[in-house]
């Protein structure tokens, strides 16, 4: 099992197994199918085990969720920079147009996006993206994603402490953990997609009735 693996390496590099727990963080952002989350977890059991002090734990991988995040902010601001001097190109298959389209939603729920960042994976890199294309102010962004990942990997922490240091009891929790969050992501998804077609579908109706003019039937 690969998280033996990560055990072990982690435990034989002493006081640097800390930068393994943060560069985990950190790549969940920048790579979303990297599992950082087990990393983290992890980081509760070496606290049961009085290996690693929990709180520091908690630091070193806050530390590194806020740097994955202002990495994919820094992305994002980048990509505005491109539209706004090639307005007529795509990148990675962005228009200019779909990028407006992201930044005004941005600008209505980003806030509350950046809150929950870090519950939901596979999108929370692509919410500090589109929070840096939208022009969000970066500290700000940096503040409620810090928050985001105090609660996230408090909880995560918690979770491998009730674990009691027993890695088969936590790879059956990570196990659970990571279908059920994508569970919701996906179900949320599926929310979104059907109230959009929803809308497209009821425009046109809207759109005809209204070029009748009140008196025509």
């Amino acid at each position: 099992m690969w998280i033996e693996h990560v055990d072990k390496l982690i435990g034989a590099l002493g006081p640097f197994g800390f930068l393994v727990l943060g560069v985990a963080a950190m790549l969940e952002y920048v790579v979303p199918p990297f599992p950082g989350d087990t990393i983290v977890l992890m980081g509760g059991i070496y606290a049961v085990r009085g290996e690693k002090p929990w709180w520091l734990v908690l630091v070193v991988v806050t530390a590194g969720s806020v740097l994955g995040a202002f990495i994919n902010y820094s992305v994002g601001q980048w990509l505005a920079k491109r539209f706004e001097a090639n307005p007529g190109h795509s990148f990675f298959g962005l228009t200019h147009a779909r990028l407006e389209s992201v930044q005004a939603r941005m600008r209505r729920a980003g806030p509350w996006l950046l809150l929950v960042n870090r519950f939901l994976p596979g999108i929370r890199g692509v919410i500090f993206i589109a929070a840096g294309a939208a022009r969000m102010p970066r500290f700000n962004a940096l503040v409620l994603g810090t928050v985001s990942a105090l609660a996230h990997s408090g909880t995560i922490i918690a979770l491998g402490m009730a674990v009691g240091g027993n890695l088969e009891r936590l790879t059956v929790l990570v196990t659970r953990y990571q279908y059920a969050a994508i569970g919701l992501v996906v179900v949320a998804g599926l929310g979104f997609g059907v109230r959009a077609l929803a809308r497209r579908r009821a425009s046109p109706v809207e759109q005809s009735s209204s070029s009748r003019g009140p008196f025509l039937p």
